[in-house]
């Protein structure tokens, strides 16, 4: 401030006057060691503002080179003993000749003036004098206290407060070698006032106790320093409980009448609050006091117990437990009821009222536990007698209970059992015989399970078929279902029956699983947006249906150019349509759907062929592969075929017709039952050409495939009839295929 002051005068004088002029204190104070600032400030004639210009300051009341002390051009003029010990604190452009003098020594004392020199000889010293007196260093850190908690974080902090910015002090801490800690510092300026601060972070211990720590200030010559005491509190510790009696383990037995005194100490600082607890009631207390004593003058049984002495002050809290017994153990236990009770068993009907007392004799008084399965029903402390009371008995009741009575010497407990009689309750169909879920051709017993007292002694079985309720012939608590099929998937319940009365199970569904089926729905059509393929099939659980082109597979609802594929599941029928687009020129394919389960594989397989011509779609007849024809289809195909064929060859060149037919069992292997060469479109005279029905497709899976029975392969029958129908265009004369004549023959082949 004083600084700012002189600077703020300087430049009011310098406008008012523009003549030379300074302002300077008369004195200045500094300690040894230290730093000292000499505040300036100074005016000249305008005409000099931008002329450089050369500050110095003498030490001295005459301009002698001898007694330089800073020269802000040359420093090499300044005397040795100044040299690299003054600085100015601001610029001589802004008229601030503030002089600082670091590390100050007793020779330092005396005047000091400014001198300012400009070109052509303009110069001027600045009168009068200021006086620097020099005192010995007494400037000491201040170290705040903090609380000291044994245990807990702690920072304690340092300070030291100077006006100089010249030589920077340091903080340091002496320290015990046990007191382990972390040390920050840090500065701040408020005005012209440079705090420095160091803050000691440590968590203090016991052993702390006593030990000083100390914070030291150092310059480069001169050094103080202030030391705390350190006082550590910590909560209450070591609590201890002791007496002329015994203690064993947390424990003191004594004899009825006795004399008995209890002494608690605990360790802390501050002194604790001492408390001593029984039953949660306080039986004694003291303040501030690390002791206390608990008497009983002449101990009766109304003495014994759990007693806590508690400990506390404000940092914390300690506790331990003693536990008094006088010695006078439970007997003569025993159990009485209203009811009868018989060799340790009382037998209730369900719905009555019934309550059951156990009693003993004990000093002190016992706590009482009735426990049914290990869990407690019931309880009572320092009391001789528990009742257990059931208001409304159910067969729940029934089992083993345990009256369980203690005290501090001992314990005794008695069991009785309790019998209730009840119809059959919880009645469940039980189903044994399958794992993982019900299949066809599995031999499964139902079994009808209920508790009742008396047991059961006939059953009666059910059985549902969707709105009809079907009773079997039989009172067994079993029934057998051997070789398990699809009309095995019903509904069961049973009833039990004792003279009490009875109980009915919930219905128990039998959910038969089985391989895929194709359907006779399935079958290939033509139609104006090209041919479309249905394939459906039944399974439990529903199969997982796909389409297998030459140039895909395709499962759910899929569109793209050249067909759409749409499926839609309904509970154990999956159905999926393929409708296919053609082009232009020959193509064939064959196309496949496959239905598969966990429990096998059921396939419809198509093969088509189109000729494509000006078409832009398919147009073309089919037949699906698979399909048993059979041999009155067969015949009639036969005759159709060769009547049409025998017309067509009576008027031409040549003609030939070769019909074949066999049966023989079919190798799932190397022949395809499901497999057919379809007719040329243009012979619009067949009896399939111009709108083909194809035959229902036949179902695959009643049976294992050859050679590959139950395992999961596609199943066809062992003998299987199928067709193969070709039609071929012939020449009309001398024997050489020529394709596009109009000679045509039929080779049918039936196997």
């Amino acid at each position: 401030m004083i600084k700012k002051s002189y600077l703020l005068l300087s430049l009011l004088q310098a406008v008012m006057s523009q003549e030379w002029n300074c302002i300077t204190p008369r004195d200045v104070r500094a300690q040894e060691g230290l730093c000292v600032q000499i505040p300036c400030n100074y005016s000249y004639p305008l005409r000099l503002a931008n002329q450089p210009r050369v500050g110095i300051w003498y030490y001295n009341e005459e301009n002698t080179l001898s007694s330089v002390a800073f020269h802000s051009k040359n420093r090499n003029r300044e005397l040795p003993r100044f040299r690299h010990r003054t600085r100015l604190s601001g610029d001589l452009k802004d008229g601030d000749c503030s002089l600082i003098i670091n590390n100050i020594t007793q020779e330092d004392a005396g005047p000091y003036y400014f001198r300012i020199e400009f070109a052509n000889n303009n110069r001027y010293n600045y009168y009068p004098v200021t006086r620097l007196r020099v005192s010995d260093f007494t400037d000491n850190p201040t170290i705040f206290p903090a609380g000291i908690i044994a245990g807990k974080r702690v920072d304690i902090s340092c300070t030291y407060n100077t006006t100089c910015n010249g030589t920077t002090p340091v903080l340091t801490w002496v320290n015990a070698t046990d007191i382990p800690g972390s040390v920050s510092n840090s500065v701040t300026q408020h005005g012209d006032t440079l705090t420095y601060t160091s803050v000691l972070t440590l968590i203090p211990s016991l052993k702390h106790q006593g030990q000083s720590l100390t914070c030291r200030v150092r310059y480069p010559s001169v050094s103080s320093e202030q030391s705390l005491t350190l006082t550590v509190q910590y909560a209450p510790r070591n609590l201890s409980i002791t007496s002329l009696d015994m203690i064993n383990d947390s424990s003191i037995s004594i004899k009825e009448g006795n004399y008995t005194v209890i002494l608690c100490s605990v360790e802390s600082f501050p002194a604790s609050n001492l408390t001593w607890r029984h039953l949660g009631v306080t039986r004694n207390r003291t303040s501030y006091n690390n002791e206390l004593w608990l008497e009983f003058a002449h101990v009766t049984y109304r003495v014994a117990g759990d007693y806590q002495c508690v400990a506390e002050n404000e940092h914390g809290a300690v506790e331990r437990i003693i536990t008094i017994t006088v010695e006078y153990a439970p007997r003569n236990l025993s159990i009485t009821s209203l009811d009868m009770i018989n060799d340790s068993s009382i037998s209730i009907k369900e719905g009555n009222y019934t309550v059951i007392l156990c009693s003993v004799e004990s000093f002190p008084a016992s706590n009482l536990t009735w426990r049914h399965l290990g869990v407690t029903r019931n309880r009572t402390s320092y009391n001789n007698e528990l009742w257990l009371e059931f208001a409304h008995v159910t067969y729940r009741v029934a089992g083993d209970y345990q009256c369980v009575t203690e005290n501090e010497h001992g314990a005794v407990e008695k069991a009785i059992t309790i019998t209730v009689e009840h119809p059959p309750k919880e009645t469940t169909v039980t189903i044994s015989g399958a794992t993982g879920g019900i299949r066809v051709g599995n031999n499964i017993t139902l079994t009808c399970c209920s508790k009742s007292v008396p047991p059961a002694s006939s059953y009666a079985w059910f059985r549902i078929d969707g709105n009809r309720i079907t009773q079997l012939n039989t009172s067994a608590q079993s029934v057998y279902i051997g070789h398990v099929t699809r009309e095995s998937d019903a509904s069961f319940y049973c009833t039990a029956r004792n003279p009490l009365g009875n109980g009915t199970s919930a219905i128990v569904h039998l959910n038969v699983e089985y391989k895929p089926e194709i359907s006779r729905e399935s079958e290939c059509t033509r139609r104006a947006e090209g041919v479309t393929c249905v394939c459906a099939a039944r399974s439990n659980p529903p199969g997982d249906l796909r389409w297998h082109l030459p140039f895909a597979n395709v499962s759910g609802n899929q569109t793209h150019n050249g067909f759409a594929a749409r499926q839609i599941s309904d509970g154990q029928l999956v159905t999926g349509s393929l409708t296919l687009r053609g082009g232009k020129g020959e193509e064939e394919m064959t196309v496949i759907c496959s239905v598969t389960n966990q429990h096998g594989e059921a396939m419809f397989k198509v093969y088509l062929w189109v000729k494509g011509r000006d078409f832009s779609k398919w147009e073309v007849g089919m037949l699906a592969a698979g399909i048993m024809l059979s041999v009155e289809l067969a015949g009639f195909l036969i005759f159709k075929c060769v009547r049409k064929r025998k017309a067509a060859t009576e008027e031409r060149a040549s003609a030939t017709s070769d019909i074949a037919m066999t049966h023989s069992p079919l190798s799932a292997k190397h022949q395809d039952p499901q497999s057919a060469v379809v007719v040329d479109p243009r012979n619009t005279t067949s009896a399939i050409a111009s709108e083909p029905k194809t035959p229902a497709p036949q179902d695959l899976s009643e049976g294992p495939a050859v050679g590959d029975a139950g395992h999961g392969q596609p199943a066809m029958h062992e003998d299987l009839l199928y067709a193969n129908i070709n039609f071929l265009m012939l020449p009309s004369g001398d024997g050489t295929v020529h394709r596009g004549e109009d000679t045509e023959y039929a080779q049918i082949r039936l196997q």
